[in-house]
């Protein structure tokens, strides 16, 4: 989900540079979310209704302790975060995928994920304010923007990102799959390949079944011939 590089430009035409800190106007400047706001159409924030909180968060953490090039990276993900304010469940999703990049242990019991949380809402606490401690959500992105930047690696950010935006995603529903043996998997030819039939289809019998036979070839006796894609090698 990697954004584009590209230059970004407000609703008038003239040209966008991320600055960090919060403005007034975007004739001031503007952060990441703030540029968001204004590519929704909402009031100018740094808070849109738009934007999922723990994002939203982490990208203002990012977009103020970032060099001035790789805040200008941020650019183009803001449109991308537009819309990406979902249910309890995804923010939650969210924010868990957050604390656990930065070190809690939320896969092993209901106790140990309990004390995991509330030693990260001390070490929120400590470093980005008590407020934000009590707010979970944001607390847990400003927390982990700081921690990116600490490490300094860019592209394992940029990959976090990716993972917390494509949180909550739909996923497409499974193809209806070859025909399965007892085995649960589709019936293969002597190829390893999945037996079809002259229309490029799985074999299939009358019955629904998959047409077998003693050679494991398709039901009209002959083993089908499968085309390799154009440009396989």
């Amino acid at each position: 989900m990697r954004a584009k590089p590209y230059s970004a430009v407000m609703p008038d035409g003239s040209p966008i540079r991320l600055a960090p800190g919060t403005h007034s106007s975007p004739h001031e400047g503007v952060c990441v979310v703030e540029l968001a706001s204004v590519i929704a159409g909402e009031k100018f924030s740094d808070r849109p209704r738009c934007v999922c909180p723990v994002i939203g968060a982490f990208l203002r953490g990012w977009n103020d302790r970032a060099s001035h090039a790789e805040r200008q990276r941020l650019s183009p993900y803001a449109a991308l975060i537009v819309g990406s304010r979902r249910n309890r469940r995804v923010t939650r999703e969210r924010r868990d995928i957050c604390l656990e990049w930065v070190g809690a242990d939320l896969r092993h019991g209901w106790a140990r994920r309990l004390v995991s949380r509330a030693g990260m809402r001390i070490r929120i606490a400590v470093f980005c304010g008590v407020s934000a401690a009590m707010r979970l959500n944001e607390g847990a992105g400003d927390y982990t923007s700081r921690v990116a930047m600490a490490r300094g690696d860019s592209a394992r950010t940029f990959e976090l990102l990716d993972t917390l935006l494509a949180a909550g995603e739909e996923r497409p529903p499974a193809r209806p799959g070859a025909a399965e043996n007892g085995n649960g998997r589709a019936p293969l030819d002597g190829n390893g390949r999945a037996r079809v039939n002259g229309n490029g289809l799985p074999a299939i019998a009358p019955n629904g079944r998959p047409a077998a036979n003693g050679d494991r070839s398709s039901a009209n006796g002959s083993s089908p011939r499968v085309e390799e894609p154009a440009g396989s090698s």
